[in-house]
């Protein structure tokens, strides 16, 4: 397979003392192949070398283990991963939300397809944490009412898809989408209050269609990237434990 560069060359009219712009006034590409034919500088690369080196052994030493594979497929409206990914960001980001604004988070809610790579059975590093999330995600906070979490209820229900969820019990008919049980962190829903919900800024902005949490107006800031949150639960982890506990099925 064959990539290509395209390096602009931007000709710039001389700037006006009086209106300080610039224009341009034309754009010429150059096309650069980008194969195994392309030679190695030897010289950049002896450079690189080290660093490459200290980098790669950062990226793969065994941060825990997974004693089996834990991937986003292996159930119908919840998977290993999923369950996993949203019962650690839970954990990590709690105190941390706690300290920060002297309130809890309720329950999370993140997206099936924000996963982008199973955790094998067997060594854990920092590397399956860019590949399981190799976006720049962070984890925030946003404040929902009755109606905003009945939404995103209803978004759930409709999807039908292993949405990743924490502290957050659903069971509902397949056809009539009826609700048979609903809990947020043991509890049912209650029409007078709020909840706090962990999820991603990509979702906070109507990422995935997840509109509900882009016309609520509140949220926090945790400045606490997911991939940080992956690696600093594996780092004080020795085993990855995470089961399929049917936090979100159909009714029988």
């Amino acid at each position: 397979m064959r990539y290509f560069f395209y390096v602009g060359l931007l000709a710039l009219t001389s700037l006006s003392c009086t209106q300080n712009k610039s224009v341009v006034s034309k754009v010429h590409g150059i096309q650069h192949q980008v194969d195994s034919t392309l030679v190695t500088d030897i010289e950049v690369d002896s450079f690189i070398k080290p660093y490459r080196k200290h980098l790669n052994a950062t990226l793969d030493a065994s941060l825990s283990i997974a004693t089996m594979d834990i991937t986003k497929f292996d159930g119908e409206l919840e998977s290993s991963l999923g369950n996993l990914i949203a019962d650690l960001s839970l954990e990590q980001v709690q105190p941390v939300f706690k300290k920060r604004y002297n309130d809890e988070i309720d329950f999370v809610m993140l997206n099936h397809g924000g996963l982008r790579a199973p955790i094998l059975k067997g060594n854990v590093t920092a590397r399956t944490a860019f590949e399981v999330m190799p976006f720049e995600n962070e984890l925030v906070v946003v404040q929902l009412d009755y109606k905003g979490v009945m939404e995103l209820i209803k978004y759930v229900m409709e999807k039908e898809s292993a949405h990743p969820t924490s502290n957050l019990k659903l069971v509902f008919d397949k056809d009539s989408k009826r609700i048979k049980e609903l809990l947020v962190n043991s509890k049912s829903l209650k029409e007078d209050r709020k909840y706090n919900v962990l999820t991603s800024d990509y979702l906070k902005d109507g990422g995935d269609n997840m509109i509900f949490f882009k016309e609520a107006d509140t949220f926090f800031s945790t400045e606490y990237k997911l991939r940080n949150a992956l690696i600093d639960y594996f780092t004080k982890k020795d085993t990855l434990i995470t089961v399929l506990d049917k936090r979100i099925q159909y009714a029988k």
